[in-house]
């Protein structure tokens, strides 16, 4: 589950004194709400960063209504998603029976089974997405090939398997990655991929703000490839996406302003978690101009 939205990280000291996984699914359960105002509406909700190409036209932000920004937005990450498609090959290696782990409210569920006939098993540690997410894939129409699996990703149902692929869109930096490669190493078929679209660092503290606005733990790609290594997997694609979705931030920052400036009804603690978010947002988009964040898609082989 990606973790692109208005509040603020848990807290810390909750964070230290309970179980990780448990409070990570917590958190998602609680802004639920939150999630889907940004985001939505529904069906195919996703919260992860959205795919800019050169060649498009950017949003004028400066002279948009939220309502229009958001509207941005979603059609970018569904780019974002499309773009994922075509370099991972999706029309042979993500149409049969696929995990997608980290699910969130199921947007990228539903675009693999809508899109290319998959059956997926939508992973989530968030209990209350679970019927929210199947709820959404029966309004699609996809119903009877989506199904949601409330779980820790480390502790993946051996007797599922297996599976043709397995799909993480910004939710693997929440994992403990050997343990999540040797998980998928007995799930997997053999010459099964392991598909990734993640925030990589690039250099020491680079990616300080992402971690710890989010609570995630952000890795190398060489951490990445020495994790799967082990577990019996080999790198065969990396693609480097930093620059085309940089815009995002532009536009997650102007929603949350227009939002603060247009929305009288805000409590006190949502104007505080948007300025929060509004501040958290413009600091990724300088790191990710930096070079202190790489936004990358990698693929991972069973051997």
């Amino acid at each position: 589950m990606s973790n692109l939205d208005e509040l603020s990280s848990p807290p810390q000291t909750a964070l230290e004194s309970q179980d990780e996984v448990g409070i990570v699914g917590q958190y998602y359960d609680d802004k639920t709400a939150r999630l889907v105002r940004k985001y939505g509406p529904g069906p195919r909700i996703h919260y992860h960063v959205g795919h800019y190409p050169s060649s498009q036209t950017p949003l004028n932000v400066q002279e948009a209504t939220a309502d229009a920004i958001r509207g941005s937005i979603r059609i970018h990450q569904e780019g974002l998603l499309r773009y994922a498609a075509k370099i991972w090959g999706a029309e042979h290696r993500l149409s049969g029976r696929i995990l997608d782990v980290g699910c969130g409210l199921g947007g990228g569920s539903l675009f693999w089974a809508q899109e290319y006939g998959a059956d997926v098993t939508a992973v989530t540690n968030a209990p209350e997405h679970a019927p929210i997410v199947e709820g959404f894939a029966r309004e699609c129409g996809v119903g009877g090939q989506v199904r949601a699996l409330v779980c820790d990703a480390m502790h993946l149902p051996l007797d599922d398997g297996p599976y043709d692929a397995a799909v993480a869109i910004e939710s693997s930096g929440y994992f403990d990655r050997p343990r999540w490669f040797e998980r998928l190493s007995r799930v997997l078929r053999p010459g099964g991929s392991v598909c990734i679209e993640e925030v990589f660092t690039t250099r020491p503290h680079g990616a300080d703000v992402w971690a710890e606005y989010f609570y995630t733990k952000p890795a190398s790609v060489l951490d990445y490839a020495e994790a799967a290594k082990a577990a019996g997997f080999e790198l065969v694609d990396d693609v480097d996406a930093t620059s085309e979705t940089q815009p995002f931030w532009e536009e997650s920052a102007a929603w949350t302003k227009a939002v603060l400036d247009s929305d009288d009804t805000l409590s006190a603690v949502a104007r505080r978690q948007l300025r929060i978010s509004l501040l958290a947002n413009q600091a990724l988009g300088t790191e990710w101009q930096a070079g202190g964040l790489r936004l990358g898609f990698l693929r991972f082989e069973l051997r």
